[in-house]
């Protein structure tokens, strides 16, 4: 993964928290294959807003172009996906999943695609941003299961308040139950063609 502190200003922060208000908070669901998705609680617990304003993928773009030319990853990134702000209440989480595939088995379909947009048909999400929006809540600890040389190994990075971390959409990872206060955070997730 790659991690960046304190990338996102402060009232950056408040005008993000805005505009998913403006948007609408709505209980998440599980898409499976089809645009409609699924509830189970037993995954998943919490609210989330949709924005494609222009303003957050100017402010989350150019980070991601960090991300991938600075990591070495080099992925080929050609469009990216309605920006997601989450609010964990407590006792809310999403439990280990992965946002995608990135192969052919991944691949958006004209009936997987999460709207009816061209520009989704044919194309895997490869890198997800992960932002954090908030303090003062207990819990809610964003972990990535990675393997290392001597097994699998649970990854902790050292994110809070304005922080943004950066990683392949293929790596299974969660946000585990908030036992205290509200956590809201931000998904992104860029799109490009299967890897070969």
């Amino acid at each position: 993964y790659w991690l960046m502190k304190d990338a996102i200003p402060k009232n950056d922060i408040a005008k993000i928290k805005r505009i998913a208000h403006e948007a609408g908070y709505s209980d998440a669901n599980l898409r499976s294959n089809n645009r409609n998705g699924v509830f189970n609680e037993e995954r998943r617990k919490t609210g989330v807003a949709f924005s494609s304003d222009p303003y957050l993928y100017d402010l989350f773009c150019p980070m991601i172009t960090h991300a991938n030319d600075s990591s070495g990853w080099n992925f080929d990134i050609d469009w990216y996906e309605s920006v997601q702000i989450a609010r964990y209440k407590k006792d809310q989480y999403y439990s280990w999943h992965k946002d995608g595939g990135s192969d052919n088995n991944g691949v958006y379909t004209e009936k997987s695609a999460p709207v009816a947009n061209d520009h989704y048909i044919g194309k895997v999400r490869k890198l997800s941003l992960v932002g954090i929006l908030s303090d003062g809540y207990d819990g809610g600890v964003f972990q990535i299961r990675g393997y290392l040389g001597d097994g699998e190994k649970i990854l902790e990075p050292d994110i809070s308040i304005g922080d943004v971390v950066v990683f392949p959409s293929y790596l299974i990872h969660r946000s585990s139950i908030v036992t205290k206060g509200t956590k809201y955070s931000l998904a992104m997730w860029c799109l490009g063609p299967p890897f070969k």
